[in-house]
């Protein structure tokens, strides 16, 4: 009798454990079911304000490089199961710039990770980016201040819009702008 009972157990055991093996590797092949990727270049040439009393406006030229990648995971928890869009975009920049008041020139350069999900495909979101703007001459480094509208969709199709870019002092804390 006890023989039995051992056998039922683990065979109780081994239909489990095939059960969670099934079940992940569901949702891994779920999770990896469709992954896509693009890049966008967006041109800035745009000049940035400042709130820096000792700083000046600076004309910004150069480029935002920004990678998307999508992957799609569905939600089973929900009826009807839920197609879930997870976006990863990273943005880089290269950009330079000519002091308004003291012609000095500023370099900038970061680099941005982040992500979003939607269950919409095209799905918008903004991002906002904070970094050092360095000057290669006498007037005080800055804070670059720049706000970013993304478009993405499934396909990894991206594009990007600069809503702003302004300055501000090193020390001083972002107005959000």
């Amino acid at each position: 009798m006890r023989g039995d009972y051992s056998m039922k157990h683990q065979l109780r055991g081994a239909m489990f454990a095939s059960a969670v093996v099934a079940w992940v590797a569901l949702a891994a092949s779920a999770a990896l079911a469709q992954a896509s990727g693009g890049t966008y270049d967006l041109a800035v040439n745009q000049t940035a304000s400042t709130t820096c009393s000792a700083g000046e406006p600076v004309a910004l030229s150069g480029k935002l490089h920004l990678e998307l990648s999508v992957t799609t995971i569905t939600d089973t928890t929900t009826s009807p199961a839920t197609l879930i869009y997870v976006y990863q975009v990273t943005i880089s920049s290269d950009l330079s710039g000519v002091g308004q008041t003291t012609q000095s020139t500023y370099i900038a350069s970061t680099a941005y990770s982040g992500g979003s999900q939607s269950t919409s495909s095209p799905a918008q979101f903004t991002v906002v980016l904070r970094y050092g703007l360095d000057s290669q001459g006498a007037a005080p480094s800055l804070m670059l201040n720049q706000t970013v509208n993304s478009t993405v969709d499934n396909t990894g199709k991206i594009t990007a819009t600069l809503v702003n870019s302004s300055t501000d002092c090193v020390d001083e804390p972002s107005d959000g702008s």
